[in-house]
């Protein structure tokens, strides 16, 4: 059975999703299933273990290099200086332009909580560059065009987690992140709220309205004239829905995680943090602080939305001395499935209880 993406099971019942993911092709695996089906303890367990046996061969279906070129030229790809800029408008709080999304199947036990890291099997070394891609309501931000074309012209995978109204504001650029397959995307909410302090609906809405907008371009992107001249393999191997979500402001309560985790969606924390949003850390010391603090399985956290003001020029020296010590990039869906993920069961920085102030200086955070 040709196994696509664990999105494919969403709302089924645990022992549906089961058999569905297990239907299979190996006696092995048709035994674990017989075996399971004496307790409920055993179905959870082997779908558990089926579930990230699926993450790891959906991370083939990340985008199409075909889809890329035929829909974007070179020089579209490669953007501008002036689509870094942040520009301050009247506060938008607006929806998009349908809220009902892809419902998704349970998320694995191992994947559950506030994950800082994963330690790879055999110690393998690898790293997972994170970039986020933030949009209050009361601003449009930028889009970092020296920073994608660096990871595009040294072929460096990486994960940018995109908030909903950014990728309403930045379609063609959202699309273009979706189909090129060296990149994922992330759920970075809605207009970067924080999902410590909003409550209720306006946190579910932070939630769900960033899922239903990636999932509106990309049915746009795939009703295109550019996609419609490829193959049906070249236009599914875009993602139908987003599967991991970082907290905005690293800040969460047990509400908040629970909710992401019952969505189906892996709360990626790091490890690493660069710093990069504010203007006095340099390249150099952005470069210094991932060197020194890298490990196999980290999470490095930096900004592709005007706001990592010293990310682009550090990169060089970042990807350059990691492959030097033989560190691979990969996307985070990669490492969620290479090894045992470490997650805590709240979020920070780098220690429990660091970003606190961060409810005191922005609130509710969604201007």
């Amino acid at each position: 059975m040709l196994l696509f993406n664990l999105l494919e099971y969403g709302g089924r019942s645990l022992m549906a999703v089961l058999l569905a993911i297990s239907a299979p092709t190996d006696k092995a695996e048709n035994a674990t299933v017989s075996h399971a089906a004496n307790s409920l303890p055993a179905i959870k367990k082997a779908m558990d273990s089926n579930m990230m046996a699926l993450l790891k061969k959906a991370t083939q279906r990340t985008g199409s290099l075909d889809l890329l070129r035929a829909c974007w030229t070179p020089q579209q790809l490669r953007g501008s200086v002036s689509d870094k800029s942040i520009q301050k408008q009247a506060s938008d709080p607006s929806p998009p332009e349908r809220i009902t999304y892809r419902k998704q199947t349970t998320l694995p036990e191992k994947l559950s909580g506030s994950i800082r890291y994963v330690k790879p099997r055999n110690s393998e070394k690898l790293v997972a560059l994170t970039f986020d891609l933030c949009e209050q309501a009361n601003e449009r931000s930028g889009y970092d065009a020296d920073l994608v074309n660096y990871l595009r012209d040294h072929q460096v995978k990486a994960t940018f987690f995109a908030g909903g109204k950014w990728m309403r504001s930045h379609p063609e650029k959202t699309m273009q992140l979706m189909a090129d397959p060296l990149f994922e995307i992330g759920n970075h909410a809605w207009t970067h709220g924080n999902l410590r302090v909003l409550k209720g609906h306006k946190m579910e809405d932070e939630m769900t309205w960033t899922q239903a907008e990636y999932e509106l371009l990309r049915e746009k992107l795939l009703k295109s004239k550019c996609a419609a001249k490829l193959s049906y393999k070249a236009a599914a191997a875009v993602p139908p829905a987003l599967t991991a979500f970082r907290f905005p402001y690293g800040a969460c309560n047990y509400q908040s995680l629970a909710a992401i985790n019952q969505m189906g969606l892996a709360a990626i924390q790091w490890n690493i943090v660069t710093g990069d949003p504010a203007r006095s850390q340099t390249a150099d010391n952005i470069a210094r602080t991932v060197l020194n603090q890298i490990q196999p399985g980290s999470i490095v956290i930096a900004h592709a939305n005007g706001r990592g003001w010293h990310t682009a020029k550090a990169l060089p020296l970042i990807v350059a001395k990691l492959r030097a010590r033989g560190y691979r990039f990969v996307k985070i869906s990669e490492l969620l499935a290479r090894g045992e993920v470490v997650a805590a069961d709240s979020c920070y920085e780098l220690k429990p209880g660091d970003n606190l102030r961060y409810d005191r200086l922005f609130k509710t955070g969604a201007k």
